[in-house]
């Protein structure tokens, strides 16, 4: 990572997963121009995300089928020149702040550590203040050494040998999450199939009164007791959201576990 002024002997590959991002992409890398490498992993885009992609000198592209999100993230991290890893995605931005703060961390950190870095989540062009979506706290630094991405196939984590510190930084990665409600709703769809893929992959089971309690609890939690009311109409629907997904994930993972 270049960074004028600061020490640059410490060196971090910013690592990314891409599919039809044209939209997003170009934004995304301009704002990581001052890391010297970004490997960005691929899995089938139709649009011109590909060909921005080589349009940045410090960028690397890799084609690669899916592997979950941590197994296609891993990937990239497979292929980084460097062991620290800045983990992140095409709808976020990154800010000059963050990138001076998280060198000057990474110059007295040992491989053991991993970064929480805070996120400003943006929807439908408003920034979110409830709904739990704020604050909201990302791990996305880390030693590869050390650490690296689960085998799960949706909400990937990061798994680390032996005991780890956290690292808190101050200054947060902007998060451009939907631009549109169509947008919203499919990968909310498709998020919850995932979801009842990897439950059951691990045996999870789910019974009737759970299908039909979670969702109830999942709109009171975020609605009520996390402020989404606060969010207006873009709270309601964000709530609403996260009630369907619940709702989708959990009965798809029970009515199959019928079959």
């Amino acid at each position: 990572m270049a960074v004028q002024g600061h020490n640059r002997s410490t060196q971090i590959t910013v690592v990314m997963m891409t599919r039809n991002e044209a939209h997003n992409i170009k934004a995304c890398l301009e704002s990581l121009k001052d890391y010297s490498e970004v490997i960005v992993v691929d899995n089938g885009s139709t649009d011109e995300t590909c060909e921005i992609i080589k349009s940045f000198s410090n960028t690397r592209l890799i084609l690669s089928p899916w592997k979950g999100y941590g197994g296609t993230r891993q990937v990239g991290v497979d292929a980084a020149a460097h062991d620290w890893i800045l983990w992140f995605d095409a709808d976020e931005r990154m800010t000059p702040e963050l990138t001076l703060e998280i060198q000057e961390h990474l110059n007295n950190s040992p491989a053991a550590a991993v970064f929480s870095i805070p996120r400003r989540n943006f929807f439908l062009g408003q920034e979110i203040r409830g709904c739990g979506w704020s604050p909201d706290r990302v791990l996305r630094v880390f030693n590869r050494s050390l650490t690296r991405f689960d085998d799960k196939t949706v909400h990937e984590g990061l798994s680390t040998e032996g005991e780890r510190k956290t690292v808190e930084l101050k200054n947060a990665i902007v998060h451009y999450s939907y631009r549109t409600i169509r947008q919203f709703f499919q990968k909310n769809q498709n998020y919850a199939f995932l979801a009842a893929d990897e439950r059951a992959r691990i045996g999870r089971k789910m019974s009737a009164w759970q299908l039909l309690l979670r969702p109830v609890w999942e709109f009171i939690r975020a609605y009520i007791l996390k402020a989404g009311f606060r969010d207006g109409i873009r709270g309601l629907v964000i709530c609403l959201g996260g009630a369907a997904y619940v709702f989708t994930r959990d009965s798809t993972r029970y009515f199959e576990d019928k079959k």
